[in-house]
């Protein structure tokens, strides 16, 4: 085979660039409503985008969620969702606490008591260490009675120590009634 090479002089590329051109200025209002059609498109689909991580992002707070569902959050999103149930269920001054806490996760009050809230969302037993760091913190954010909530259960070694330090344990079969129990 062999190979044509096509060669072209600057007239040729000129008048091709003028046609180019024509043929762009003939057609500028098919072309014009084109380029309004597809900027509006992406506009629209940026839009949707953004609507869909914003619902993503939020929906997690919706009450009605299933308990698999609250096993796929990460930490901060199970946190704010026991949050949210916190205030639904009658705590008042609901607050998280800094990134990186002392033990205690949440703040909340109760019929006069203020709550020190250690959250664990694990797949796994939730272990004794969760109980001592939200007991040890109490003092430090002027706490009066301890609570952690998981999704998850305790091990005989948490429960033991939460029952002696008067610290209230809500497993994964009590996530939903959080402020059911009088203390």
């Amino acid at each position: 085979m062999t190979k044509i090479k096509v060669k072209t002089s600057a007239e040729e590329d000129l008048i091709i660039l003028i046609l180019l051109v024509g043929t762009f200025y003939a057609h500028r209002t098919i072309l014009t409503r084109l380029l309004v059609y597809s900027v509006s498109i992406c506009l629209f689909l940026f839009v949707c985008f953004i609507f869909f991580k914003l619902y993503r992002k939020f929906k997690f707070i919706n009450k009605n969620r299933t308990l698999v569902e609250v096993d796929k959050m990460s930490g901060i999103e199970f946190e704010i969702y026991v949050a949210k149930l916190l205030r639904e269920n009658g705590y008042t001054g609901v607050r998280l606490t800094e990134k990186y806490d002392y033990g205690i996760d949440i703040i909340a009050k109760k019929d006069g008591v203020t709550w020190g809230i250690q959250t664990k969302r694990y797949s796994s037993l939730v272990k004794a260490s969760a109980v001592r760091q939200v007991v040890t913190a109490l003092p430090y954010y002027g706490c009066d009675k301890a609570m952690v909530i998981t999704n998850s259960y305790f091990s005989k070694v948490a429960v033991t120590l939460a029952k002696c330090n008067d610290c209230i344990l809500k497993d994964r079969s009590k996530l939903r009634s959080i402020s059911q129990e009088k203390y």
